[in-house]
Order: C-alpha cells, then structure tokens, then sequence
C-alpha cells in the first residue's frame, strides 16, 4: 500500500476522534461549550462577516457548487476502479478513502464553523414552564391575538423597502438588542434562483461561508421575518424554533410596521395551520374576522406554492426533517411550528408582569 494511503487512513482516524471528542465536550461540558461560542464561533464568524460581505454573490453557494462537484469527482473514480477492479486495485483504494475523508473534513469544519452551535441551551431553558399550559384554549388564544394584531397594523398602508434596506434595519433591531458583540449580519440572495421556490425554502444559513441565504421571490410581507430569522442563524443560534422566536421577538418590538406585520403574519401561518388541526371550527370562525389584506398576502403564497408544487419539495423536506433529527431536533421539520408555543409563554408571561428573556 501507497505511504500517502497510510497518511489518508490516519488523517481520517484523526478526523472521527476530533469530531467525536469535540462534540462530546460540547454536549458535556458547559465551559467548553461556552469557550466555542466565545472564542472560535463568534470570531470565525465575525471575521467571515468582514470577509464577505462585500460580495454581492453568494460565496457559500459557489463553495458548495466546487464541494459537489468534486465530491462526485471522486464518487465517479471510485465506481469505475471498483468496475476495473484487477487493473486499479490500488487506485481504487486511494479513491475510496478520498471518498471517506472529504465528507469527514466537510463535517468537522461545520462543527467548528458553526454546527456546535445545536449544542445550545435552547432559548427558553430559564423559563419556568411547570406553571404554563399549552393546549387548543391557548393555541385559539394565540390565534385570535395574531389577528387583532395584524388587523391594527393594516389599518394603515404598510410600506415594503428593498433587501439592502431591510439588511440595515434586521441587524441594527439585533445590535440595539445584543450590543457589539453580535458580528455585522447581512443576508444575501441566494444565487439559486427559482430552485428555491421548487423545493420550497425561503431562506437557508451557510454554515461554511456565515453567509445568510435569501429568496428573493418570495412575496414582500415575508422579508422581514426571513431575513431577522437567517441572521438569527448568524447569530450562532442553530434551532429553527429559536431562529423563529428571536425573529419573531425582535420584528414584533419594533417600531417599524413592515417588521411588525411580517413577525405576526409569519407567525399566524403556524398558528393558524396547528388550530386548523385541532380544531377547524374555531379556527374558521377566527379566520373570518381576518382583514382583506391578510387575506389576500395568504392567498398569495398559496398561489405561490400551487405554481412551484413538485416532488422535490417532499423530497428535500424529508431529507432537512432527517437533518434536524440527526442535530437534535427530535421532532424535525415540526420543529419550526413551536414558535407559537414559545411566543404564547412569553406573551402570557408579560401580561402578568414578567419577561420571558431570550438572548443568543
């Protein structure tokens, strides 16, 4: 056997005791964990920031675009030396262990980069929820709040501002919240196109570049809420019901009304689609005192979402359901949806004197 073969199966024995090691301590350990945050996550991504922000393009797509194809490079050699297996044996060999290390060396700086991040606390760990219940009385609730809410926000001409704009005021809500220590957030579109619309994302963090991912086709009503919910990811908080919850907090305390529509329309599409669930009576009679503008915004996405229907979309909201549950989100993509549990607990909470604190 090739010496650099010896160094590839010892490079990948290095890699699974690194990754092992390193996502035990954060698992155990809340100094370690505390030390990631501090010192390698917040620095790696403040100085990604610095690096890339400056771009128009999208880096990280591009990283991922030269990672796949390199990564089927390898897939290819590797079957045509296992077809010619009497003649590259030996290459055959080097491919396959090329084939094991990439995915290792990809997955080890994710964790570095950002991945420990699921190792987190999740926002509401300091919230006593022993004297809280959720149930359909609290979800119809919540439900009839949104709407009152939304009905009072459209009562006047709601005016949508472009990317760039909306950039500026999502990361000034988070530094007035968090202070400096946040590094600059900037969410960019994604330079996949209408892709996104397929397979049904409206946004996506890059864990590799920091960068931020935006889908500029979706209607202007969610722009606010998606791009506070991917700086929430910039901000090292890797649970999609968090992301959900800062998003939602820091839009709906704002004193911009594009900010504040968006954080109660997004947030009523879970609220709404769960009472629907539990309970279509009330939720029908709930919808109905619903303004025409909400109206027609719901109206809007279900046209949006009839137009681009396709396979792939249950095929690569199966795949992130099994992320999530790899990283600890036990109930998958539902995950995203306890966002209305979390913002009736605090609401509920403030009503009676008391704040339910969320910080990154």
């Amino acid at each position: 056997m090739k010496r650099r073969n010896y160094l590839r199966i010892g490079v990948i024995v290095v890699l699974l005791v690194l990754i092992l090691v390193f996502q035990y301590a954060l698992n155990h350990s809340e100094s370690f964990l505390i030390f990631y945050i501090r010192h390698l996550f917040l620095p790696l991504q403040r100085g990604r920031s610095n690096l890339f922000n400056g771009i128009s393009i999208s880096v990280g797509d591009t990283l991922y675009l030269l990672l796949a194809l390199l990564l089927l490079l390898v897939l290819i050699r590797t079957v045509y030396f296992l077809f010619t297996f009497k003649r590259n044996k030996n290459d055959l060999l080097t491919e396959s262990l090329r084939l094991g290390m990439l995915p290792l060396i990809i997955y080890f700086l994710f964790l570095l980069l950002w991945g420990g991040n699921y190792s987190r606390k999740p926002l509401s760990a300091e919230w006593n929820l022993e004297t809280l219940q959720w149930d359909t009385h609290a979800l119809i609730d919540l439900n009839e709040t949104l709407v009152r809410q939304m009905n009072a926000v459209q009562q006047h001409p709601i005016s949508y501002t472009t990317l760039e704009l909306t950039n500026t005021l999502a990361n000034r809500l988070y530094h007035q919240r968090f202070g400096d220590k946040l590094p600059h957030l900037k969410v960019k579109p994604t330079s996949l196109g209408y892709m996104l619309n397929y397979l049904g994302i409206q946004g996506y963090y890059n864990p590799l570049s920091g960068e931020g991912q935006f889908n500029r086709f979706i209607p202007p009503f969610m722009h606010p809420f998606v791009v506070s919910h991917e700086m929430a990811h910039q901000a090292g908080i890797a649970a999609e019901d968090d992301a959900n919850l800062l998003a939602y907090v820091l839009a709906s305390e704002s004193t911009i009304p594009a900010f504040r529509y968006s954080a109660y329309f997004n947030l009523f599409l879970y609220a709404y689609s769960d009472l629907q669930v539990r309970d279509s009576t009330a939720a029908r009679q709930i919808f109905a005192g619903l303004n025409q503008q909400s109206r027609n915004d719901m109206d809007t996405l279900r046209a949006m979402n009839r137009r681009y229907r396709s396979r792939f979309r249950r095929i690569s909201t199966s795949l992130y359901d099994e992320y999530l549950r790899l990283h600890g989100q036990t109930e998958g993509i539902n995950t995203y949806s306890d966002v209305s549990r979390w913002v009736y607990f605090r609401e509920h909470a403030r009503e009676k004197g008391a704040d339910l604190n969320v910080c990154p």
